[in-house]
């Protein structure tokens, strides 16, 4: 982003950190979890410097996929845009499991 006194870049490690908290902000995982979820985000930019999230996640059993996963992108896509000002293009939910509790798999760790 250019501006008048000069310009401000956002790296993709702090999108990762602001989409990995807004992440947890709906899972609610044990603390003990929390570090193994981050491997769970990746970034992506466009040509156009937009951003494009991936998200791999457990589901808890009982609940609607659709509308979880539906938090899950909601809650990524306004914190991005409201702190960094980039346009999200997409967040992509991917449910990898459903589960009883949530907690991590042995495939996202």
């Amino acid at each position: 982003m250019d501006f008048e006194q000069g310009s401000i870049n956002i790296s993709d490690d702090v999108l990762k950190e602001i989409a990995f908290r807004s992440f947890i902000e709906v899972l609610a995982p044990d603390e003990k979890d929390v570090k193994k979820l981050k491997k769970s985000i990746e970034i992506e930019r466009t040509p156009d410097d937009n951003v494009i999230v991936y998200v791999r996640t457990v589901a808890p059993y009982g609940q609607s996929l659709v509308e979880f996963g539906k938090k899950i992108m909601k809650n990524i896509s306004e914190n991005i845009q409201r702190m960094t000002e980039l346009q999200v293009s997409a967040v992509n939910v991917t449910i990898t499991d459903v589960v009883e509790k949530i907690e991590t798999t042995e495939e996202e760790e």
